[in-house]
């Protein structure tokens, strides 16, 4: 029971630092660990014993709680967050600013990044070869997998977190069977769609 507890309440941590959850994996010795996602970052809470995995980026050993993940962060993106504030005096900066038009996206362009996402990831070769090879022979997955990228472009959610509900779309199929797999799987990537508009609205 104490294990479950404390997954619950790595679950309320997660929540409070604005992680989403954005569904389950099968762990390796049973059960189902809890995946999250927050802007670019992936993380995984293992079922048994509550502890954190950082997926992106990858960190080999676990971690305690979602503050040693914040002071993880903190720490590895400091030395470039203080590079800039000591060039702040630089007049030139403030020109840059008014170019906002060229930075967004086409959604092929979008998709090229959401694929270079999957294969950054653990597997990523096998995880892109999936996704494309759904995309060519299922129009469901593909019309699914369309809507996601368009929805996560229109609302500026990051490629990564739709590579992440890729790969977790992919781990539903080994619970899925019967001829509709790729259906299920399709219904998935529409369900992470609908959960990015309704955490937008909110």
């Amino acid at each position: 029971m104490a294990f479950f507890h404390r997954v619950n309440a790595m679950s309320r941590q997660a929540e409070l630092m604005n992680w989403l959850d954005i569904g389950r994996v099968s762990n390796p010795d049973g059960g189902k660990d809890i995946l999250l996602a927050r802007n670019e970052r992936g993380a995984r809470i293992d079922w048994r014993t509550g502890e954190v995995w950082l997926m992106n980026p990858k960190v080999a050993e676990p971690f305690a709680d979602f503050l040693a993940v914040e002071r993880w962060l903190t720490m590895r993106d400091m030395p470039a967050a203080d590079k800039p504030a000591a060039a702040a005096p630089a007049p030139v900066e403030p020109e840059a600013a008014p170019e906002p038009g060229p930075v967004r996206d086409t959604l092929p362009a979008f998709q090229q990044k959401v694929d270079a996402c999957l294969a950054k990831a653990e597997g990523g070769q096998e995880l892109l070869e999936t996704k494309q090879a759904f995309e060519a022979g299922s129009e469901p997955y593909l019309e699914a997998s369309t809507e996601l990228s368009k929805t996560a472009l229109e609302l500026e959610v990051s490629p990564a977190m739709v590579a992440t509900f890729h790969i977790s779309a992919f781990a539903a199929l080994a619970e899925t069977a019967g001829a509709d797999k790729l259906e299920r799987v399709a219904a998935s990537l529409h369900a992470a769609a609908r959960q990015i508009r309704a955490s937008v609205a909110v």
